[in-house]
């Protein structure tokens, strides 16, 4: 289970991401560039490799995985 802690403890670094299907399904790699508190949770900001930027209320992430240090998001 992915908690809110999780997701801040993995701020500034390279993740994949599951998503629930209630949070679209599929898959997401990048950075958490930064977290925000929402009224209904925390909010991740993850940036994908072509530059996008992703907003993913935890509660919607499966499962959360770190990338090596060497590997890129």
């Amino acid at each position: 289970m992915v908690t809110a802690d999780l997701v801040r403890s993995l701020q500034g670094h390279a993740v994949v991401l599951s998503l629930t299907a209630a949070g679209g399904g599929g898959s997401l790699r990048g950075r958490i560039v930064s977290c925000m508190e929402s009224a209904d949770g925390l909010v991740a900001y993850v940036a994908d490799p072509d530059g996008r930027t992703h907003t993913i209320h935890y509660q919607h992430i499966a499962e959360l995985e770190p990338l090596e240090a060497d590997q890129e998001a």
